[in-house]
Order: C-alpha cells, then structure tokens, then sequence
C-alpha cells in the first residue's frame, strides 16, 4: 500500500500504483552474473488521492495496512515460456484463459487460449499440449496446434476442448479439473509448463431467469467480507484465507462480495474448492478522484480480470466504486474494459448506478428494493441488515457521528454486550433478510461476515455474524438456518439464549427442521412449528418462538424434528461459579503443508464445574506459548462474554507448538497445535 517501487543496487528497475493486485518485474539485465545481488521494494502506504480508494484513511470505513503481506516469488522462466497473465499486457489474452463456451450435462466446450513467448534470439517451433484431469481418473488431452515463434516475440494458440459428460462445478457440487498446459518442442520435450484447477460451468443472470447455474435457477444467500484478521491486518497465509471461506460457507452462505477491493488468490482458490459464488471488485469506496486516479481504477478493472478469469467462483464482476457518484464516461470505460478482457457471455459487470453495467446492485437502505426496474436487467441486493438499523440517512456525518439511531435498536452488536443486543442483531438480519427475499433481487450478501477495523474510527464495527476473532452470534444461527437439509446443509438447531438470569422469556429458537419441542428442566414447554411473524413470510426457516411464563434456572433443551423424527438438539444451562479455562482452536483443513505459516485463534473459555460457559466471566486471561510460534495480539486479555482470544502466528512442523492459559482463581488449560 500504495506504492511499490522495486531496485537493484541503486537501479530503479519498476514502480507499481495499487496495493491489491500483483505485479511483475524483469531483473534479468540488472543482476550482477558474478555475485549476489540485493532486490529491494520500497512500499509507501501513506494517503494519496491518485490511488484507488483514494480516500484519506482517516475517513475511510476500512483500513489498508503497510507492508509486504502477501506472497513474493522469484521466478526463473526458460527462454521460451508461457507468459504471465498480467505481465503481458495483452487485452483479453495473456497467460492461460480457460473459458466455458457451452456446459450441460452431456457435453461442455471450454475454450483454451494461451500465449507463448520466445526470448531468445532463435526462432524456435513448439507445440501446446492441454491435459485436463479430473478426480474420478478421466485424463481429457487436447493437442494444440504447432507455433512459429519468432525471436522476442509471443503468439496466443487457442482451441477448443470438448468434454463428454463433463463433472459440472456448482455450489453444492464444485466439481474441479486439474489443468496441465504444456510446451513441447520438436522433439516433445517439455520446455514451461502451468498447472491450474478450472471449474466447467456455464452462467445465465437476467431479471425473469434469475441466476441460473448449469441451467438450474437458484437463489443463493450471502455476506460480505473484509479481509483482516487480529494482528495480522491482511497478512493472512493460504490456510488462514482457506479457513475464513469455509466459516462463511458453514455459516449458511453461497455467495461472498469481496467488498471492497480484490482479495487474496488464497482466498479465490478456496472459494473455487468450496463452492462460493464470488462479486470480484475493484477497490474504490465513496470517493472519484481525477485523470491518474481513473487511469488506475481502468488498470486495476485489467489487473483484476486477468488474474482471476479461470476462477469458476466468480459470477459478478464489481468494476464500480462503492457508493460513489460517477460519470458515464468513467462507467462506459470500465464496463467496455470487462467485456474487452472477458470476451463472449461468461462476462457479467455490474456496479452502483442504473446505467451501462450488466446487473444493478442495490443496498436495501437506499430505499428502491421494490420499486427498481429496468427491462431484463437484474438486481443484486449488495448489502442490507446494517446500515437502514444504524442512520437515518444513507451517510451520516463521521466526524460528528450525527444522524445515527437509537443505540439498543441498531444491528451492530460485540459478543459482549449480552443477550438482548445480539438478539436484536439476528431479527434485524431476519426482517431485513425476510424483505430482500421478497423482492426481484437474483441474491443478497447481508453486511457483513466478520467485524472488522475501520481507518475513521476506533472502535471496530460490529456488525459481523461472527466477531473479529470469528466467534459465532445468535445472527450467525439465523443464517445458518436458512439453508435448508435438501440444499445439502446438515440437520442443525440453536437456542439463542445464554439462559442466564437476565435471559428473556421469549426464547428464539433457529434450527432448519419442519417442528421444535423445548424442554426446561425435563419438562416440555411447547412443541411447535416454525412460528408466523410479520416478518417471516419469505424465509426459508422461519425462527421457533416460545413463550416461558417465568425464568426457571437449569437446563434449557431444544429438539429438532424432520418427518417426526429428532435430527438435532441443542442444551444450554444457567451457568454456576467460574472453575476452569478450557482452551480450543479452530484449525480443521488440509493446510498449511508442512513448513508453511498458518495465523489461528485460540479461544480460552472460561467454564463452571459442569462444563457451562460463564457468560458474565470478563475477568483478565493470560495466554504463554512455548515452542515456535508467537502470539500476534497481546498475550494478557479481557474476557468477553466468558471467552478471551488471541492471534496465534506458527510454522506447521513434528514438533507440536503448547499454548497454556491461566487466571486468578481458576484452573488451568494446555493444548498442543501441530506436529
């Protein structure tokens, strides 16, 4: 962030504009043959009005952060090579682009175009070779055609590849191919190669049709996600950015707007695996600048395309910026950029104002959910459930904080502020939820996943189903309902009450069963379907409200039936004096290999003789690691609701890292990550 300029010695070889997206550099010339050289990158992060977002930080509802935090390679290429995709600056080409011409169940045509490059001073003849395998053992070989390389030049090679019965990517079934591309010389040996996993499916977005994937219609429910995470900032390594898409797809969503700016490539690469659809944006949050700072926004609309084209996961493409008011010109240039880089009708743009871009995306506080229309043109509702809780109007003023809402009524809520203000997080996100799947919207991406840091002030916002550290909130329960077990979710049910003594006796229940019976104490209360509320008449599960006469302390049992059969129970019970800490972490995926760095939470719960979970425990906790890891946020913390969290940085090896935890008074917990 926001400036990257790259030197040899004094030689300054490179600069790049634009934090979010990567670059190339050629060092061949500048290297010393006879000794070491020192490659050096200085990063300058301070606020520019020339570089997309633009805004001051200090007005911004995000943060960006300083430093290298993502990956750098060094690569060496043959002499004749397959080029890189940004690198090569070709419109629509470059690199490898797979693109899904045709897909159904029967046949599917993917057309293969690839640039070859030849820097020698020889001509040379290579022939291309594309081998698509899949999981099940079918090996699909495409020969390409030969090439005549000139000397310095490249060439793009394309042809298309037909797949009988092909294994079709979706969102309940995202079906991969490993792709092997290959150049041969005359001989047939190999001389560059890439590898890359490609989804084969074919999109459909129109108003009537809805989202239509592989020919089937669906309506998905989603969020939207920022990046950071405690301590590291955006430094997330490949199994954290794993961790953080399959959460949100656990957490009941189909679909994740990367608002508001590209992500990490660990992260698309996830969501191609998990199947999440995907809105890819540019970065841009309520602000236009002038001529440099268009010229960059074009150039991130390329960089973006480029580097995530082969991604099955992406269906929309946000080359807007976020609640700005733009010209035509500047919107005509962007939405002609998308549509030049992603030929054909795979290629589907959409951005803020009713003007040229493909689909119209709509916040639901902006008032026009049901009143928009505009032809065949579709609606993505972008984000709903915050903000029409929080202001009064669509931009309150930040420096004075004036024009917000009553505070007990608003959907942002810490795990800390107790019972009623999570409770109201979820039925704001219900009623909201409710009345965007009541509209013409195709999908929605609720705000927001995950609670995160803000540049124009210094309390994070609380607005997640999951807090910072990505513990769960009665409103993640909510959501997690709404996918149903004929949609491929498991049976699942929650009480959202903590059944303390301030609990109320109107007790939420969400779970995606046909009935629920909750039991206090062994004794029934009420068995019951889900329950009819003003609100509820387009959600897929509706919550299960029970009315209890009188609060009774003990154990609180909700039971879940599907065709009159118990599929799932949750017990919650009135909680005794703090005894232990009991300490876990989230880990749960094939990642990191051995070696690689892996950021995690650890969570230390404090808990009562019974195993119960002190809400009211906000004593301090002090975590000590003891082997190759370190902690990322402080290691002496302030309970929150009975849990203390800590980001925990290690390297994935034999020998196991020990955290231990301790606080005045209680008993305490030791656990062992890795090995």
């Amino acid at each position: 962030m926001h400036t990257a300029v790259v030197r040899v010695g004094s030689r300054v070889l490179a600069e790049h504009k634009g934090g979010y997206l990567p670059f190339e550099v050629d060092l061949s010339e500048a290297l010393d043959r006879n000794g070491s050289c020192e490659v050096e990158v200085e990063l300058d992060n301070r606020d520019t009005p020339d570089v997309p977002p633009g805004k001051p930080l200090a007005e911004l509802d995000f943060c960006w952060y300083g430093g290298l935090y993502r990956e750098v390679e060094l690569r060496r290429y043959p002499a004749v090579r397959i080029t890189d995709e940004n690198a090569s600056n070709t419109v629509g080409g470059g690199g490898v682009f797979l693109r899904t011409l045709e897909a159904n169940t029967d046949q599917a045509r993917v057309l293969c175009q690839v640039e070859a490059e030849n820097a020698s001073a020889e001509p040379r003849v290579v022939s291309l070779r594309v081998l698509f395998t899949h999981n099940s053992g079918r090996n699909l070989l495409a020969q390409g055609h030969t090439i005549d390389l000139h000397p310095g030049k490249s060439e793009n090679s394309s042809f298309v590849l037909n797949i009988d019965k092909p294994r079709l990517w979706s969102v309940s079934n995202p079906e991969l191919y490993q792709v092997l591309i290959e150049l041969l010389d005359e001989g047939g040996r190999t001389l560059d190669q890439r590898e890359l996993r490609f989804g084969v499916r074919q999109l459909k977005i129109s108003r009537s049709g809805g989202l239509e994937l592989n020919g089937e219609r669906i309506r998905p429910n989603g969020t939207n996600r920022h990046q950071d995470f405690p301590g590291v900032g955006y430094a997330l390594p490949r199994a954290a950015q794993y961790r953080d898409a399959r959460l949100i797809k656990e957490a009941g969503f189909d679909y994740v707007r990367l608002s508001h700016y590209p992500q990490s490539a660990h992260f698309m690469n996830a969501c191609d695996e998990l199947g999440l659809l995907v809105m890819n944006c540019i970065p841009g949050w309520q602000f236009l600048g002038g001529g440099e700072f268009r010229d960059h926004c074009y150039q991130n609309a390329r960089e973006l395309i480029r580097r995530d084209r082969n991604h099955a996961c992406v269906i929309l493409w946000e080359l807007s910026l976020n609640e700005t008011e733009m010209d035509s010109e500047f919107m005509e240039t962007l939405h002609a950029i998308g549509h030049e880089e992603f030929p054909g009708d795979q290629m589907y743009t959409c951005g803020w104002q009713d003007s040229c871009f493909d689909v119209y995306i709509h916040a639901r506080q902006h008032g026009k959910l049901h009143s928009w229309s505009n032809g065949d043109k579709a609606m993505v509702v972008s984000e709903y459930g915050d903000w029409e809780f929080y202001a009064a109007n669509d931009g309150f003023d930040q420096t004075t904080g004036a024009g917000l809402l009553e505070d007990w009524a608003n959907s942002r809520a810490f795990r800390g502020h107790g019972e009623a203000k999570l409770r109201q997080q979820a039925l704001n996100h219900a009623i909201a939820h409710n009345d965007t799947m009541g509209s013409d919207a195709i999908c929605d991406g609720q705000w927001g996943f995950a609670d995160y840091p803000r540049g124009y002030h210094k309390t994070r916002a609380a607005c997640g189903v999951v807090d910072f550290f990505r513990l769960p909130k009665y409103s993640h329960a909510f959501y997690r309902s709404q996918r149903r077990v004929e949609e491929g979710a498991e049976d699942f049910v929650q009480i959202a009450s903590g059944w303390t003594q301030d609990a109320n006796r109107r007790v939420f229940v969400f779970g995606n069963g046909d009935e629920v019976r909750l039991v206090l104490n062994g004794k029934e209360v009420a068995r019951q379907e889900p329950s009819s509320l003003w609100y509820t008449q387009h959600l897929k599960s509706p919550p299960f409200v029970f009315e209890l006469p009188e609060f009774e302390p003990g154990e609180l049992c909700a039971i879940s039936y599907r065709d009159c059969l118990e599929v799932a129970r949750d017990i919650v019970r009135t909680p005794s004096a703090p005894e232990c800490l009991a300490l876990d972490v989230v880990v749960g995926c094939d990642h990191p290999a051995k070696g690689e760095a892996d950021v995690v939470a650890i969570h230390a719960r404090v808990l009562d003789a019974g195993g119960n979970l002190c809400l009211g425990f906000e004593g301090r906790v002090h975590f000590e690691v003891k082997g190759a890891a370190e902690l990322w946020t402080p290691a002496d913390v302030k309970a929150e609701s009975g849990i203390a969290s800590v980001s925990l940085r290690y390297r994935k090896s034999d020998v196991p890292v020990a955290v231990e935890v301790c606080s005045e008074g209680l008993a305490t917990d030791r656990i062992e990550i890795g090995g």
